[in-house]
Protein backbone atom coordinates (compact mmCIF):
# COMPACT_ATOMS: atom_id res chain seq x y z
CA UNK A 1 0.00 0.00 0.00
CA UNK A 2 0.78 3.55 -0.47
CA UNK A 3 1.85 5.07 2.73
CA UNK A 4 -0.21 7.84 2.32
CA UNK A 5 -3.38 5.38 1.66
CA UNK A 6 -2.49 3.98 5.18
CA UNK A 7 -2.57 6.81 7.09
CA UNK A 8 -5.86 7.38 5.26
CA UNK A 9 -7.08 3.95 6.04
CA UNK A 10 -6.49 4.70 10.12
CA UNK A 11 -7.74 8.31 9.69
CA UNK A 12 -10.88 7.72 8.32
CA UNK A 13 -11.63 4.91 10.08
CA UNK A 14 -11.03 6.93 13.65
CA UNK A 15 -8.61 3.94 15.01
CA UNK A 16 -6.88 3.52 17.79
CA UNK A 17 -3.66 1.39 18.31
CA UNK A 18 -0.55 0.94 17.29
CA UNK A 19 1.31 1.25 13.28
CA UNK A 20 4.77 0.03 13.49
CA UNK A 21 6.93 0.14 10.30
CA UNK A 22 9.61 -1.89 9.59
CA UNK A 23 12.75 -1.68 6.94
CA UNK A 24 16.03 -4.09 7.69
CA UNK A 25 16.65 -3.15 11.72
CA UNK A 26 14.57 0.33 11.87
CA UNK A 27 11.31 -0.23 13.63
CA UNK A 28 8.83 3.34 13.60
CA UNK A 29 6.38 3.38 15.70
CA UNK A 30 2.96 5.51 14.97
CA UNK A 31 0.39 5.74 17.87
CA UNK A 32 -2.83 6.90 17.01
CA UNK A 33 -6.33 7.92 19.32
CA UNK A 34 -9.80 7.82 16.80
CA UNK A 35 -7.72 8.25 13.92
CA UNK A 36 -5.61 10.86 15.31
CA UNK A 37 -1.82 10.60 15.71
CA UNK A 38 -1.10 11.37 19.34
CA UNK A 39 2.85 9.86 19.39
CA UNK A 40 5.57 8.17 18.43
CA UNK A 41 8.61 6.11 18.70
CA UNK A 42 11.35 4.80 17.04
CA UNK A 43 14.69 2.84 17.60
CA UNK A 44 16.46 5.34 14.84
CA UNK A 45 18.74 7.02 17.15
CA UNK A 46 18.14 9.99 15.16
CA UNK A 47 14.50 10.20 15.74
CA UNK A 48 14.98 9.75 19.02
CA UNK A 49 14.23 12.90 21.40
CA UNK A 50 17.60 12.75 23.16
CA UNK A 51 19.11 13.33 19.46
CA UNK A 52 16.48 15.27 17.95
CA UNK A 53 17.48 17.94 20.26
CA UNK A 54 20.84 17.71 20.24
CA UNK A 55 20.34 18.60 16.34
CA UNK A 56 18.09 21.46 16.96
CA UNK A 57 20.74 23.07 19.37
CA UNK A 58 18.88 22.50 22.08
CA UNK A 59 20.97 20.40 24.40
CA UNK A 60 24.32 19.53 24.18
CA UNK A 61 25.72 15.89 24.68
CA UNK A 62 26.71 16.54 28.32
CA UNK A 63 23.67 17.33 29.10
CA UNK A 64 21.93 14.32 27.35
CA UNK A 65 24.58 11.91 28.63
CA UNK A 66 23.32 13.23 32.44
CA UNK A 67 19.82 12.77 31.47
CA UNK A 68 20.24 9.79 29.79
CA UNK A 69 22.01 8.54 33.16
CA UNK A 70 18.74 9.40 34.96
CA UNK A 71 16.59 8.05 32.77
CA UNK A 72 18.24 4.32 33.63
CA UNK A 73 17.95 4.94 37.40
CA UNK A 74 14.53 6.30 37.43
CA UNK A 75 13.26 5.15 34.58
CA UNK A 76 11.19 8.70 33.69
CA UNK A 77 10.50 9.87 30.58
CA UNK A 78 13.85 11.77 29.18
CA UNK A 79 11.71 14.80 28.12
CA UNK A 80 10.31 15.11 31.62
CA UNK A 81 14.28 15.01 32.86
CA UNK A 82 15.33 17.80 30.58
CA UNK A 83 13.19 19.90 32.26
CA UNK A 84 13.18 19.29 35.63
CA UNK A 85 17.02 19.80 35.35
CA UNK A 86 16.93 23.27 33.80
CA UNK A 87 17.92 22.33 29.82
CA UNK A 88 14.93 22.71 27.86
CA UNK A 89 11.61 24.32 29.22
CA UNK A 90 8.41 22.56 28.36
CA UNK A 91 8.08 24.15 25.23
CA UNK A 92 10.89 22.93 23.68
CA UNK A 93 10.06 19.33 24.83
CA UNK A 94 6.76 19.77 23.37
CA UNK A 95 7.74 20.99 20.26
CA UNK A 96 10.74 18.87 20.09
CA UNK A 97 8.14 15.77 20.46
CA UNK A 98 5.94 16.87 17.49
CA UNK A 99 8.56 17.52 15.00
CA UNK A 100 9.98 14.24 16.02
CA UNK A 101 6.59 12.34 15.30
CA UNK A 102 6.56 14.92 12.22
CA UNK A 103 10.16 13.50 11.46
CA UNK A 104 9.67 10.22 11.97
CA UNK A 105 5.96 10.02 9.45
CA UNK A 106 8.11 12.25 6.59
CA UNK A 107 11.00 10.10 6.39
CA UNK A 108 8.31 6.99 6.05
CA UNK A 109 7.42 8.44 2.43
CA UNK A 110 11.30 8.30 1.85
CA UNK A 111 11.38 4.17 1.78
CA UNK A 112 11.00 2.68 -1.25
CA UNK A 113 9.77 -0.51 0.66
CA UNK A 114 9.07 -1.84 3.93
CA UNK A 115 6.44 -3.29 5.85
CA UNK A 116 3.78 -2.43 7.90
CA UNK A 117 0.74 -3.88 10.33
CA UNK A 118 -1.36 -2.33 12.98
CA UNK A 119 -2.34 -3.35 16.12
CA UNK A 120 -5.25 -1.85 17.81
CA UNK A 121 -5.83 -0.67 21.35
CA UNK A 122 -1.86 -1.70 21.97
CA UNK A 123 -0.59 1.12 23.95
CA UNK A 124 -0.92 2.74 27.34
CA UNK A 125 -1.66 6.50 27.28
CA UNK A 126 0.52 7.16 30.60
CA UNK A 127 3.76 6.08 28.64
CA UNK A 128 3.52 8.41 25.99
CA UNK A 129 3.65 12.22 26.15
CA UNK A 130 0.92 13.29 23.97
CA UNK A 131 1.15 15.52 20.94
CA UNK A 132 -1.81 16.40 18.27
CA UNK A 133 -0.45 15.89 14.66
CA UNK A 134 -2.35 16.88 11.72
CA UNK A 135 -2.79 14.32 9.42
CA UNK A 136 -3.92 15.83 6.31
CA UNK A 137 -0.82 18.19 7.18
CA UNK A 138 1.38 15.42 7.41
CA UNK A 139 0.69 13.53 4.15
CA UNK A 140 0.99 17.12 2.01
CA UNK A 141 4.16 17.88 3.78
CA UNK A 142 5.56 13.86 3.28
CA UNK A 143 4.54 14.44 -0.44
CA UNK A 144 6.40 17.64 -1.16
CA UNK A 145 9.63 15.87 0.91
CA UNK A 146 9.52 12.90 -1.92
CA UNK A 147 9.91 15.12 -4.42
CA UNK A 148 12.10 17.52 -2.84
CA UNK A 149 14.28 14.11 -1.90
CA UNK A 150 14.53 13.27 -5.73
CA UNK A 151 16.02 17.19 -6.41
CA UNK A 152 18.49 16.42 -3.93
CA UNK A 153 19.80 13.46 -5.51
CA UNK A 154 20.11 14.43 -8.62
CA UNK A 155 22.56 16.92 -7.10
CA UNK A 156 24.11 14.64 -4.05
CA UNK A 157 23.72 11.06 -5.66
CA UNK A 158 24.73 9.62 -1.96
CA UNK A 159 25.73 10.54 1.45
CA UNK A 160 29.62 9.46 0.41
CA UNK A 161 29.29 12.98 -1.14
CA UNK A 162 32.49 15.65 -0.29
CA UNK A 163 31.94 19.31 -0.74
CA UNK A 164 33.28 22.52 -0.52
CA UNK A 165 33.06 26.22 0.40
CA UNK A 166 33.00 27.88 -2.77
CA UNK A 167 36.12 30.57 -3.05
CA UNK A 168 34.17 33.57 -4.61
CA UNK A 169 31.46 33.12 -1.60
CA UNK A 170 31.29 36.22 0.81
CA UNK A 171 30.32 33.91 4.03
CA UNK A 172 30.35 37.50 6.51
CA UNK A 173 27.62 38.82 4.03
CA UNK A 174 25.29 36.24 4.62
CA UNK A 175 22.80 35.89 8.02
CA UNK A 176 23.72 31.98 8.83
CA UNK A 177 22.08 30.56 11.30
CA UNK A 178 23.63 28.42 14.06
CA UNK A 179 23.31 24.89 12.20
CA UNK A 180 24.65 26.33 9.05
CA UNK A 181 28.13 27.61 10.54
CA UNK A 182 28.28 23.96 11.92
CA UNK A 183 27.64 22.51 8.38
CA UNK A 184 30.52 24.56 7.17
CA UNK A 185 32.73 23.96 9.88
CA UNK A 186 32.31 20.27 9.38
CA UNK A 187 32.11 20.87 5.72
CA UNK A 188 35.89 22.79 5.71
CA UNK A 189 37.38 19.96 7.87
CA UNK A 190 36.52 17.77 4.24
CA UNK A 191 33.76 15.21 5.95
CA UNK A 192 31.47 13.61 3.52
CA UNK A 193 27.13 13.88 4.20
CA UNK A 194 27.76 10.92 6.06
CA UNK A 195 30.24 11.63 8.46
CA UNK A 196 28.34 15.25 9.16
CA UNK A 197 24.72 13.73 9.70
CA UNK A 198 26.91 11.50 12.38
CA UNK A 199 28.52 14.86 13.86
CA UNK A 200 25.16 16.52 14.30
CA UNK A 201 23.27 13.83 15.04
CA UNK A 202 20.94 14.47 12.39
CA UNK A 203 18.36 12.50 9.75
CA UNK A 204 19.66 11.87 6.24
CA UNK A 205 16.77 14.32 4.87
CA UNK A 206 17.42 17.22 7.16
CA UNK A 207 20.97 17.47 6.66
CA UNK A 208 20.97 17.00 2.61
CA UNK A 209 18.22 19.45 2.66
CA UNK A 210 20.10 22.26 4.48
CA UNK A 211 23.41 21.35 2.50
CA UNK A 212 21.05 21.93 -0.53
CA UNK A 213 19.97 25.16 0.10
CA UNK A 214 23.55 26.32 0.98
CA UNK A 215 24.21 24.63 -2.84
CA UNK A 216 21.64 26.42 -4.29
CA UNK A 217 22.76 30.33 -2.55
CA UNK A 218 25.57 29.42 -4.35
CA UNK A 219 27.87 28.73 -1.02
CA UNK A 220 28.33 25.45 -1.44
CA UNK A 221 30.28 23.49 -4.45
CA UNK A 222 30.20 19.27 -4.85
CA UNK A 223 33.78 18.33 -4.46
CA UNK A 224 34.50 15.23 -5.20
CA UNK A 225 31.96 11.78 -4.86
CA UNK A 226 33.19 8.90 -2.96
CA UNK A 227 33.16 5.34 -4.47
CA UNK A 228 29.09 4.33 -2.75
CA UNK A 229 29.06 1.52 -0.74
CA UNK A 230 28.03 -2.03 -1.94
CA UNK A 231 24.16 -1.71 -2.60
CA UNK A 232 22.33 -3.05 0.21
CA UNK A 233 21.35 -6.87 -0.66
CA UNK A 234 18.43 -8.47 -0.63
CA UNK A 235 19.13 -12.11 1.09
CA UNK A 236 16.10 -13.43 -0.51
CA UNK A 237 16.73 -12.44 -3.55
CA UNK A 238 20.30 -14.19 -3.33
CA UNK A 239 18.53 -17.09 -1.94
CA UNK A 240 16.37 -17.57 -5.28
CA UNK A 241 20.11 -17.03 -6.77
CA UNK A 242 21.31 -19.70 -5.23
CA UNK A 243 18.67 -21.93 -5.67
CA UNK A 244 18.57 -21.40 -9.77
CA UNK A 245 22.80 -22.36 -8.93
CA UNK A 246 21.19 -25.28 -7.15
CA UNK A 247 18.84 -26.67 -10.13
CA UNK A 248 21.59 -26.66 -12.83
CA UNK A 249 23.98 -28.02 -10.49
CA UNK A 250 26.36 -25.26 -10.34
CA UNK A 251 27.29 -26.20 -6.98
CA UNK A 252 30.15 -24.08 -5.91
CA UNK A 253 28.32 -21.10 -7.51
CA UNK A 254 25.31 -22.20 -5.27
CA UNK A 255 27.71 -22.70 -2.13
CA UNK A 256 29.14 -19.02 -2.68
CA UNK A 257 25.73 -17.72 -2.86
CA UNK A 258 24.51 -19.14 0.22
CA UNK A 259 26.92 -18.25 2.26
CA UNK A 260 26.52 -14.88 1.46
CA UNK A 261 23.26 -15.34 2.61
CA UNK A 262 24.31 -16.45 5.70
CA UNK A 263 25.96 -13.36 6.18
CA UNK A 264 23.75 -10.68 5.72
CA UNK A 265 21.71 -12.98 7.66
CA UNK A 266 23.08 -15.56 10.63
CA UNK A 267 20.26 -17.24 11.20
CA UNK A 268 18.94 -18.35 8.07
CA UNK A 269 18.73 -21.70 8.65
CA UNK A 270 17.17 -22.85 5.01
CA UNK A 271 20.65 -21.53 3.43
CA UNK A 272 22.29 -23.71 6.12
CA UNK A 273 20.44 -26.78 4.73
CA UNK A 274 21.31 -25.34 1.02
CA UNK A 275 24.94 -25.52 1.76
CA UNK A 276 25.17 -28.82 3.34
CA UNK A 277 22.89 -30.38 0.50
CA UNK A 278 24.93 -28.42 -2.41
CA UNK A 279 28.26 -29.26 -0.48
CA UNK A 280 26.99 -33.30 -0.28
CA UNK A 281 26.10 -32.99 -4.03
CA UNK A 282 29.59 -31.46 -5.05
CA UNK A 283 31.13 -34.35 -3.20
CA UNK A 284 29.45 -37.18 -4.60
CA UNK A 285 30.25 -35.43 -8.38
CA UNK A 286 34.32 -35.45 -7.53
CA UNK A 287 34.44 -38.91 -6.39
CA UNK A 288 31.85 -40.40 -9.76
CA UNK A 289 33.84 -37.95 -11.67
CA UNK A 290 37.61 -36.77 -11.39
CA UNK A 291 38.30 -37.96 -7.52
CA UNK A 292 37.16 -41.75 -7.29
CA UNK A 293 37.83 -42.41 -3.61
CA UNK A 294 39.79 -45.65 -4.32
CA UNK A 295 42.27 -44.08 -6.16
CA UNK A 296 45.64 -43.15 -4.74
CA UNK A 297 47.26 -39.95 -4.81
CA UNK A 298 50.90 -39.10 -5.38
CA UNK A 299 53.26 -36.71 -7.18
CA UNK A 300 54.08 -35.86 -10.43
CA UNK A 301 56.71 -33.57 -9.46
CA UNK A 302 59.68 -33.40 -6.90
CA UNK A 303 58.39 -32.42 -3.19
CA UNK A 304 61.46 -30.19 -2.93
CA UNK A 305 59.88 -28.18 -5.36
CA UNK A 306 56.25 -27.83 -4.40
CA UNK A 307 57.59 -24.65 -2.07
CA UNK A 308 57.38 -22.81 -4.89
CA UNK A 309 53.67 -22.88 -5.53
CA UNK A 310 52.91 -21.16 -2.01
CA UNK A 311 50.07 -23.57 -0.93
CA UNK A 312 48.01 -22.58 2.16
CA UNK A 313 48.23 -24.01 4.92
CA UNK A 314 45.34 -26.53 4.61
CA UNK A 315 46.91 -27.06 1.02
CA UNK A 316 49.91 -27.97 2.90
CA UNK A 317 48.39 -30.39 5.35
CA UNK A 318 46.73 -32.72 2.88
CA UNK A 319 49.58 -32.81 0.64
CA UNK A 320 51.42 -33.59 3.80
CA UNK A 321 49.25 -37.00 3.68
CA UNK A 322 49.89 -38.08 0.17
CA UNK A 323 52.48 -40.61 0.49
CA UNK A 324 51.59 -42.65 -2.31
CA UNK A 325 49.89 -45.75 -0.24
CA UNK A 326 46.78 -44.06 1.35
CA UNK A 327 43.65 -43.68 -0.95
CA UNK A 328 41.70 -40.50 -1.26
CA UNK A 329 39.24 -42.09 1.24
CA UNK A 330 41.49 -42.82 3.84
CA UNK A 331 42.89 -38.74 3.57
CA UNK A 332 39.50 -37.39 3.77
CA UNK A 333 38.67 -39.95 6.44
CA UNK A 334 41.96 -38.85 8.80
CA UNK A 335 41.76 -34.93 7.55
CA UNK A 336 40.46 -32.49 10.46
CA UNK A 337 39.54 -30.67 7.36
CA UNK A 338 35.88 -30.95 6.21
CA UNK A 339 35.40 -33.42 3.42
CA UNK A 340 34.45 -30.48 0.68
CA UNK A 341 37.58 -28.67 1.64
CA UNK A 342 39.80 -32.02 1.18
CA UNK A 343 38.09 -32.79 -1.98
CA UNK A 344 38.25 -29.43 -3.52
CA UNK A 345 42.01 -28.98 -2.50
CA UNK A 346 43.26 -32.36 -4.21
CA UNK A 347 40.76 -31.69 -7.48
CA UNK A 348 42.99 -28.15 -7.15
CA UNK A 349 46.35 -30.02 -7.03
CA UNK A 350 45.67 -32.22 -9.74
CA UNK A 351 44.32 -29.53 -11.99
CA UNK A 352 47.55 -28.09 -11.08
CA UNK A 353 49.15 -30.98 -12.44
CA UNK A 354 51.04 -31.32 -8.86
CA UNK A 355 49.69 -34.47 -8.54
CA UNK A 356 47.96 -37.68 -10.15
CA UNK A 357 46.09 -40.45 -9.49
CA UNK A 358 46.29 -44.72 -9.96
Amino acid sequence: MDLAEVLQWITLGRKTGTLTFIRDKVKNHIFFKQGKIISSRSNDPTKQLGHFLLFQGKINEMQLKRALEMQLQTRVHLGKILVQEGHASREDIERALKGRTEEVIYDLFLWEEGLFHFTANSFNLDELILIDVDVQSIIFEGVRRKDEWNRIRQVFPSNNVVLSIRADCNLKALNLTTLHKKLLFLVNQGKTISQIILELHGSDFLVNFELFQLFQEGVLAVREVHDAPSPRVDPQQLFSQGQEFMRSRQYNEAIAIFQEVLRLDPHNIWADEQIEQAEQALCQELYSTSLPNHKVPYFTIPETALTQYKLTHQEGFVVSRINGAWDLKSIVMLSPLREIEVLQILDKLVKMGLIDLK
